[in-house]
């Protein structure tokens, strides 16, 4: 028995002497060769995926571990700074003003330059709406061109990238307030019982019918502010553009027309004396201040014999149109322009046919 327990004893000595020379070799040399990196680049691979895994995990001293941490930390950072790929991005609001009262029935834009992209909606009955899918951007502008009377509404520069965005929009009322004119002929002298039609630019259906009195006065009480045209209907066809009304200045309106004591007309034939079938005779006047375009149209009939007259003209230059045909075989226009005033007012116009 004490021969069996020394064997015992030797053959445990030896044992323990052959695992620790086996656990003094180095790891490497008996790493499975089925789990060894096969290339550089699986290798990096590899690092890196356990290096996002297992951000503190040590190689094997202090300084390598701290080195580890601060890549993985880099890594994270950048990452973080990439924005979001999506493209379910929603921006709604809604249309009103300040007191609270909703607008519906307004076309409220959408559209990037960047992007390329545009949308349109109609606000429903609380004024609201709503896009959808929208591309992310940085230069959207949102606009609104209001029928009612508001101002228009203008936001540039809007930032899109959560996936749900809100913007209210509030219309600021346009301001009302009284418009005063009046119309006079070159010498200043005034233009009465004369109806005429004002009419807003910016809010084209919004129009009125006024007179002017005994001093040629009109007024129109009520009146958005902004840029309005000015017609008048009848043997002499006005249109006045280039106005703006202002209700805090209120400055009146001094229109002119062309009108006066002048009389022009002539006679129009061929080179061999004859009339012709139908010819029309147009008189146009301009005029030309302060950013303020006034511009009248006459129109008359040659006779039988081929007489034109104009009457009640006021001085300076007139552009005279003519267009004559003779059947459907031939038709001219000429134009001549007549100072009254310094020229003669009897024409005489011969058409070239051949």
């Amino acid at each position: 028995m004490a021969g069996y327990r020394k064997l015992l004893l030797v053959s445990s000595i030896g044992l323990a002497a052959i695992v620790m020379a086996l656990y003094s070799l180095p790891l490497v040399d008996w790493y499975p060769l089925q789990h060894q990196p096969t290339s550089a680049v699986t290798k990096s691979e590899s690092d890196t995926e356990n290096q996002v895994r297992s951000p503190s995990v040590s190689l094997g001293n202090g300084n390598q571990e701290v080195q580890s941490k601060i890549e993985v930390q880099t890594t994270t950072e950048k990452l973080q700074d990439i924005p979001p790929a999506t493209n379910n991005i929603s921006l709604s609001g809604w249309v009103g003003t300040e007191f609270g009262e909703y607008i519906a029935g307004e076309t409220v834009i959408l559209y990037s330059p960047s992007q390329k992209a545009r949308y349109s909606i109609v606000t429903g009955n609380s004024g609201e709406y709503k896009f959808v899918d929208i591309k992310p951007g940085w230069d959207y502008v949102l606009k609104v061109s209001p029928r009612g009377m508001f101002d228009s509404y203008t936001k540039s520069q809007i930032k899109l990238r959560s996936d749900q965005e809100i913007h209210n929009i509030i219309l600021d009322p346009i301001p009302f307030g009284i418009l005063i004119g009046r119309i006079v002929d070159p010498y200043a002298r005034p233009v009465t019982n004369l109806e005429l039609s004002v009419t807003t630019v910016e809010k084209e259906y919004w129009t009125t019918s006024v007179l002017t009195d005994a001093n040629g006065t009109f007024s129109v009480s009520e009146f958005p502010k902004g840029k309005f045209k000015v017609t008048i209907k009848g043997p002499q066809n006005l249109r006045v553009s280039g106005l703006k009304f202002d209700p805090d200045t209120a400055m009146p309106v001094i229109l002119t027309m062309d009108l006066g004591p002048y009389n022009l007309g002539g006679s129009i034939y061929d080179e061999s004396g004859q009339t012709f079938d139908g010819a029309e005779v147009y008189l146009n006047w301009a005029l030309h201040e302060n950013g303020v375009r006034t511009r009248s149209t006459r129109k008359v009939t040659v006779n039988a014999i081929g007489e034109f007259q104009f009457t009640g003209l006021g001085p300076g230059n007139h552009e005279l149109v003519v267009t004559a045909w003779r059947g459907n075989t031939f038709k001219q226009t000429v134009k001549q322009t007549v100072n009254l005033g310094v020229d003669s007012g009897e024409l005489i116009i011969v058409l070239n046919t051949m």
